[in-house]
């Protein structure tokens, strides 16, 4: 895999991810939408959540739309949507960037991000919104390592393909690193590599083998990107 010149990582359960639990801020944001709506009843919020998710799969939404979506299915009058909306997203930030933090980024990986930065450009794409990556990779003090950052509104395929156009190499020399099946495919689409991570979530990338490079940590990259 040696020839990368650009090297494209995606935000959530990637860069964000607990080393020891293979937890990240996927799991931050399942348990965040129980204190956005604290007021309702857990089970029944559960559920809410499972709906209106199905609304959005395919990259068809972001969390204001989920969250507009909660607030209709719980009754909160039209008229009063917007400000709720609006007030339950900042809090919905506020404890992303809280947990975010907490998680953190290793030396390691800061150490990959700073070396690196300076031989290959170095890319964010993420379902998130942009604002928000932004803010967290300022509050890491890794924002400075990142060549650009793609995110909400694009779908990870309009980035894909916004980076692929902003870079005159050949797509094969382009990494992608993700934790789902689906950025796999979109790499695959467009000629890319791609290199998966292991997370509590992903399961089957363990127990089966699979067709790409599986590593643990960012920073495993260094002996695949030159």
């Amino acid at each position: 895999m040696n020839g990368i010149k650009v090297l494209i990582l995606d935000f959530d359960n990637c860069l964000i991810l607990d080393q020891k639990t293979r937890e990240g801020s996927e799991e931050l944001k399942d348990k965040a939408w129980f204190e956005v709506f604290s007021e309702y009843d857990p089970d029944i919020l559960k559920s809410m959540i499972e709906t209106a998710k199905k609304e959005f799969v395919g990259g068809k939404g972001d969390r204001n739309g989920l969250i507009i979506s909660l607030c209709r299915r719980f009754g909160i009058e039209d008229s009063k949507i917007k400000e709720e909306s609006i007030k339950r997203l900042s809090h919905f930030d506020e404890i992303m960037q809280r947990g975010i933090k907490e998680i953190g980024i290793s030396k390691e990986v800061r150490d990959f991000l700073s070396t690196f930065s300076s031989k290959i450009s170095i890319y964010l794409n993420t379902a998130t919104p942009v604002e928000n990556a932004s803010r967290s990779l300022d509050l890491l003090g890794i924002r400075e390592f990142f060549k650009g950052i793609y995110g909400r509104p694009g779908t990870k395929l309009d980035n894909m393909k916004a980076i692929l156009a902003s870079e005159p190499v050949n797509p094969d020399e382009i990494l992608f690193v993700d934790d789902q099946e689906d950025s796999r495919q979109i790499a695959k689409e467009l000629g890319c590599k791609f290199v998966g991570i292991h997370t509590a979530r992903n399961k089957v990338w363990h127990e089966n083998p699979q067709p790409f490079p599986i590593i643990r940590s960012i920073e495993e990259l260094s002996d695949l990107v030159i």
